[in-house]
C-alpha cells in the first residue's frame, strides 16, 4: 500500500510539472524560465526519491513484535554484559553516533554487535524515527540487549523527554506465567507516551525481567540499557544533562499489594481530589520528597484526566505505596540533575476499550512532561 501511494504521489507531482511547463511556455521561452523549470523538476524528483526510500511502519506494532520475540521468563538468552565489555562499548558508541545524527557511522559501529540502525516513518504520527535493533542469529538474539528508538533527525527534535520501558513483557493468552515478574503490555504505554509528547528517545528492554538473574535492567547498573540511559543524559557524553526528563512505565498486580499474606498494604489515593480509597496509579521520583517536583505534576495530571477512574498515590518513600516508589531503581540514580518520574499502574488501567485507559494514562503523563 505504501508503494502504491508513493507512485500516485509521483504521478500527481509530474502532472503538476507538466502544467507548470505549459504555463511557462505560454509566458515565453526565456532561458531563465526554462532554468527555473529544470530546478523545480530536480527538487521534486529528489524529494520524491527520498520519501520513497524511507519505509513506513507502525511504531506500536513494530515494538510489540519485538517484545513478543525477546527471551521470556526463565528462558535465559540475556548475555551478561560484564563478560563482553567490548560489545557493550560498541553498542553504546553506536547509539551515541546515531544520537548525534551520524547515521552512516552508527551503522558501521553497530554492525560489530549485530545491530542495525534503520530510518523509518512512523505511520501513526508521520514523523521519522531511527530504530536500533539487534538482529537474530539462528532464531535467537545473540545478547538480548534491547531496542532503542531515536526521534529523527535528532537535532530538530527539541524534546528533553526520554521514555523508558525496562520491564516490557507481551500479553500472550493461555500461557501460564508467560509474563512472570514483568510488566505486561507496558511497552504500549511507552509508545503512546513517546508519540504523544514527540519525545526524544524510547528505550525497551531486550529480555524479560526474569529471563536470567541479571536481566532486570531497572536494577542492574552494568546493563547496556543503563549505559545507554547514561549516554543519553550525561553531559560529559553530550547527553541532555539537567534538562532531561525520564518517564518509566511500569505495572503492578493488585493481588500482590492487598495487605494479605504478608503482602504490602494497598496504595491509597492521596492526590486531589483524592477520595482516600485504593489507588490504581502510583507516581514517584524515587525519593522521599516528591512535593513540588515533576512527579507531583504528573500525579495531578493523571488524576485530573478522569478523577472517577484514575486514583493516584504520590509516593513519598515512606508509608502508603512506598513499596512501589522506585527507591532501588538504577536509572533514577544516574539522572545528572534531570527529573525522574516512575509510574506504576494496576491491571485495570491496562484495559484498552472505549476509552483506552492505558492510552489515556500515557497521554496524561506525556502532557505533563513534554
Amino acid at each position: 500500500m505504501t508503494r502504491i501511494n508513493i507512485g500516485r504521489n509521483l504521478q500527481r507531482r509530474f502532472r503538476s510539472l507538466v502544467a507548470i511547463r505549459r504555463d511557462l511556455f505560454l509566458l515565453g521561452r526565456s532561458q531563465s524560465r526554462m532554468a527555473l523549470f529544470s530546478v523545480l523538476t530536480c527538487l521534486i524528483v529528489i524529494s520524491s526519491i527520498a520519501q520513497a526510500a524511507t519505509p513506513a511502519i507502525d511504531l506500536k506494532e513494530a515494538v510489540d513484535t519485538f517484545v513478543r520475540s525477546i527471551p521470556g521468563s526463565k528462558q535465559g538468552g540475556y548475555k551478561d554484559p560484564t563478560t563482553d565489555l567490548i560489545a557493550r562499548t560498541r553498542l553504546v558508541e553506536g547509539f551515541k553516533k546515531a544520537r548525534n545524527g551520524q547515521l552512516s557511522a552508527a551503522r558501521k559501529q553497530l554492525a560489530l554487535v549485530n545491530y542495525t540502525a534503520t530510518l523509518y516513518v512512523d505511520s501513526g504520527t508521520g514523523r521519522e524515527v531511527v530504530i536500533l535493533q539487534e538482529q537474530k542469529a539462528k532464531d535467537a538474539y545473540p545478547r538480548a540487549w534491547g531496542l532503542y528508538v531515536i526521534a529523527w533527525p535528532p537535532k530538530q527534535n527539541l524534546s528533553n523527554l526520554v521514555v523508558e520501558v525496562p520491564h516490557a513483557c507481551p500479553n500472550v493468552p493461555n500461557v501460564p506465567n508467560g509474563c512472570d515478574g514483568g510488566d505486561r503490555d507496558s511497552h504500549f504505554v511507552g509508545v503512546e507516551a513517546f508519540r504523544s509528547a514527540n519525545a526524544h528517545y524510547l528505550f525497551i528492554n531486550g529480555a524479560q525481567r526474569n529471563a536470567t538473574f541479571l536481566s532486570d535492567v531497572a536494577h542492574q547498573p552494568e546493563s547496556p540499557f543503563e549505559k545507554i540511559h547514561e549516554a543519553a543524559l550525561d553531559p560529559k557524553q553530550m547527553g541532555l544533562g539537567a534538562k532531561a526528563k525520564v518517564y518509566q512505565a511500569h505495572r503492578f498486580f493488585t493481588g500482590n499489594h492487598d495487605g494479605q499474606k504478608g503482602d504490602p498494604p494497598p496504595p491509597v489515593d492521596n492526590v486531589k481530589p483524592g477520595i482516600g480509597g485504593v489507588a490504581d496509579v502510583v507516581v514517584s521520583n524515587g525519593t522521599n520528597t516528591p512535593t513540588g517536583t515533576l512527579a507531583e505534576r504528573v500525579a495531578v495530571a493523571v488524576e485530573a484526566k478522569d478523577s472517577l477512574f484514575f486514583f493516584v498515590c504520590l509516593a513519598t518513600g515512606i508509608g502508603t505505596c512506598s513499596d512501589l516508589a522506585a527507591t532501588t531503581n538504577v536509572q533514577k540514580d544516574h539522572m545528572h540533575g534531570g527529573s525522574f518520574v516512575h509510574v506504576e499502574v494496576n491491571e485495570s488501567v491496562y484495559v484498552c476499550g472505549s476509552p483506552c485507559r492505558r492510552d489515556q494514562l500515557a497521554q496524561a503523563v506525556a502532557g505533563a512532561m513534554k
